[in-house]
C-alpha cells in the first residue's frame, strides 16, 4: 500500500513539475500580449489625432497612420477570401486607385457579404470621376500557411498580396503600387462595413486568459502539497 502511494505521489510531482512552469510561463507570455496590445492602441489613438498625409509626399508612413490622395478609382479590383464580420462570410474589396500615371495604391473599401455560394459575387461598382479620399496606411503581414487557389473568378484570392497582384492584372507591372493598403475611412462615402481593427483581441481578454493560467499553476501546486501531506497509511 505504502508502495503504491509513493508512486501515485512521484506520479503528481513529476506532473507538477512539467505543467506548472509551463501553465506560469502562459500566464506571463499573456500579460506580455496585453502591454503589446495597450502599446498598439495608445498609438492608435496618438496617430488619429494627426492630419492626414498625402501619399505622393512619401514613401512610407507608419501602420494607421492618417493619409489622403486625390485621384481616380479604376477597374481592378482584388476580393480577399475569408472574411467574417458579425458571423457573416464575405469578402474584403480592394480596388486600385491611381493618384498619379503610372502610380497608385490598393484601397480597402471594406466588407461586403457573400451570396449563398461562393462564386456568387456581389457587383462592385466602381465610382466615376475624381476624388480626394482619406483614410489610414495598413500594412498587410504575410501568413505562411495561406495558399493562394486557383478560383473561377480571376479576382478572388486568400490573402491580399501586392507583391502577387501582377499575376492576377499582368497590365499593372509597370505601375509604381504603393506597398501599403489604404484603409478607406468608415465615414466615406465610398465605403462598405468597416472590417480592419487595431488589435483582433482586448487587453482585457490577454488578462483574462493569464489569470486562467495561473489559477492551473496554483492548483497544480496545492493539489501537489496535499497529496505529498497524506499519511502513509
Amino acid at each position: 500500500m505504502i508502495k503504491t502511494l509513493n508512486s501515485y505521489k512521484s506520479k503528481i510531482l513529476i506532473f507538477a513539475i512539467i505543467f506548472a512552469p509551463i501553465t506560469f510561463s502562459l500566464g506571463l507570455w499573456q500579460i506580455e500580449r496585453a502591454a503589446e496590445k495597450d502599446n498598439i492602441i495608445e498609438r492608435f489613438n496618438e496617430l488619429q489625432n494627426n492630419p492626414h498625409k498625402p501619399i505622393n509626399t512619401e514613401d512610407k508612413f507608419a501602420n494607421w497612420e492618417p493619409i489622403s490622395s486625390y485621384g481616380a478609382f479604376t477597374q481592378y479590383i482584388i476580393l480577399e477570401d475569408n472574411a467574417l464580420l458579425d458571423g457573416q462570410a464575405g469578402y474584403k474589396v480592394y480596388q486600385y486607385f491611381r493618384f498619379e500615371k503610372n502610380s497608385g495604391v490598393f484601397v480597402n473599401r471594406g466588407f461586403i457579404a457573400r451570396g449563398r455560394l461562393k462564386n456568387e459575387v456581389p457587383e462592385i461598382t466602381t465610382p466615376s470621376g475624381q476624388f480626394l479620399i482619406k483614410g489610414s496606411a495598413l500594412y498587410k503581414n504575410s501568413n505562411a500557411f495561406v495558399k493562394n487557389i486557383e478560383e473561377s473568378d480571376k479576382r478572388i484570392i486568400q490573402e491580399f498580396n501586392i507583391g502577387l497582384i501582377s499575376n492576377v492584372y499582368p497590365e499593372l507591372r509597370a505601375d509604381n503600387i504603393r506597398p501599403y493598403i489604404f484603409n478607406l475611412d468608415k465615414n466615406d462615402q465610398f465605403k462598405f462595413k468597416e472590417i480592419e481593427k487595431p488589435i483582433n483581441m482586448s487587453s482585457d481578454k490577454h488578462v483574462g486568459y493569464a489569470i486562467q493560467w495561473f489559477g492551473l499553476c496554483l492548483a497544480l501546486i496545492v493539489l501537489t502539497i496535499i497529496a505529498f501531506r497524506r499519511k502513509d497509511e
